[in-house]
């Protein structure tokens, strides 16, 4: 896990660089006593509410989609009338 936040930064991606640092405060909470709990998880918090402020969700690639529909179609064809090479039975 070294080093993911800064590549997540690196990158670009605004929500990859937040989920990194979501991560990290998580951990980091685990292992704090006293007033440090207060002050990371206020971050922790704060992190969480910026990542949920961010609209349309996680950007998806093309491929990404592409096999998400893929495999939506697979489903389907396993419990309908469609069979896995796309036709339909009886036409």
């Amino acid at each position: 896990m070294a080093g993911s936040v800064y590549s997540a930064a690196a990158s670009g991606d605004r929500r990859a660089a937040l989920e990194a640092v979501r991560d990290k405060l998580a951990q980091e909470l685990e292992g704090l006593e006293g007033p440090a709990v207060a002050v990371v998880s206020k971050e922790l918090r704060a992190t969480i509410a910026e990542l949920e402020s961010i609209p349309g969700g996680r950007e998806v690639s093309a491929v990404d989609d592409l096999s998400k529909r893929r495999a939506a179609r697979r489903a389907d064809a396993q419990g309908g009338d469609v069979p896995a090479g796309g036709q339909q039975r009886g036409t």
